[in-house]
């Protein structure tokens, strides 16, 4: 079972979007019984919202002076609401439905990859220069490498495939043969060991 994560960080939150996200967790948390004993309290928490709300309307009119005032302040409601999401990590008993009635946010769990896609818009070009050839395609969800394969055309069940590596959608060929027509082919390479091949294509190398 996937443990739940409260999301504790709040740097990215615009000034007055802090100030929001602070009144709804706030709210959500008073009275809630599945978390009785809030650490901070939330007068400590109410009085840390208050304080940061007054040095940003100050800071609206205000100068330098006004702006690190409001930057304490906010550090001081943001790290208080980081020990809060702690507590309420801590006693959610890993359920999402409690959890989210904390007001926090939590972490969305990533679905497992299993087997991945065939290649899409895959395409073989010829290179900057004479004897090279470019395979690439879209990228695909879940490929931590990609695997291609080269053999001389025709294909059959006896053709000899050529197999590099690379860490990247698209790879260039060196060293084929100009004039030759060439059959190209590539996979994603994930977890699962099993590959789904793109299309065989085929190109002349210039």
């Amino acid at each position: 079972m996937s443990v739940i994560r409260i999301i504790i960080s709040f740097t990215k939150l615009r000034d007055d979007d802090l100030d929001t996200k602070s009144l709804v967790i706030i709210n959500s948390l008073t009275g809630n019984t599945n978390f009785p004993n809030p650490q901070p309290s939330l007068a400590e928490i109410v009085a840390s919202r208050n304080a940061y709300i007054n040095a940003l309307s100050a800071n609206e009119t205000g100068g330098k002076q006004q702006t690190l005032v409001k930057n304490e302040a906010r550090k001081d409601l943001e790290a208080k609401l980081r020990l809060l999401g702690l507590y309420v990590q801590a006693n959610c008993n890993n359920n999402e439905v409690i959890a989210q009635g904390s007001g926090f946010d939590i972490q969305k769990s990533r679905a497992p990859i299993g087997i991945l896609e065939r290649p899409s818009n895959f395409k073989v070009e010829n290179g900057p220069a004479s004897g090279t050839l470019i395979a690439s395609s879209d990228k695909i969800d879940g490929a931590k490498s990609y695997v291609y394969q080269i053999t001389t055309a025709p294909v059959s069940n006896t053709s000899i495939w050529q197999t590099e590596f690379a860490s990247t959608k698209t790879h260039m060929f060196v060293g084929l043969t100009p004039g030759t027509q060439y059959a190209v082919k590539m996979a994603g390479i994930g977890v699962e060991p099993m590959l789904i091949y793109s299309d065989i294509l085929m190109r002349f190398v210039s």
